[in-house]
C-alpha cells in the first residue's frame, strides 16, 4: 500500500497539481470577487428599475385618482343643477298659476 501511494505522490502530475493549489485558490478568489461585483451591479440595476416602475405606477394611480375625483365633482355639480332646475321649475309653475 505504501508503494502505490509513494508512487502517486512522487509522480509529475501529482506534483503539478500540488503546485497548482495556491494558484487555484487565488484564481477562485478572483472569480468569487468578480461574481460578487457582478451580483452587486445586477442587484443595483434591478433595484433602480423596481424603484422607477414603482414611481411610474404611483404617478398613474395619482392620475386615476385625480380623474375619478374630477368625475365625481362633475356629477355632484350636475345633481346640484338638476336640483336647482327642479326647484326653479316648481316655483315657476306655482307662480304662473297665481
Amino acid at each position: 500500500m505504501t508503494t502505490p501511494v509513494k508512487r502517486i505522490t512522487m509522480s509529475k502530475p501529482f506534483c503539478a497539481l500540488a503546485g497548482v493549489g495556491p494558484y487555484a485558490l487565488a484564481k477562485a478568489g478572483e472569480v468569487y470577487e468578480d461574481m460578487a461585483v457582478r451580483g452587486r451591479r445586477i442587484v443595483s440595476r434591478m433595484s433602480r428599475e423596481a424603484a422607477q416602475e414603482f414611481e411610474e405606477t404611483a404617478h398613474e394611480l395619482e392620475d386615476l385618482s385625480r380623474s375619478a375625483r374630477q368625475a365625481q365633482e362633475r356629477q355632484e355639480r350636475e345633481r346640484e343643477r338638476e336640483t336647482v332646475g327642479q326647484t326653479t321649475g316648481r316655483a315657476r309653475a306655482t307662480t304662473s298659476r297665481a
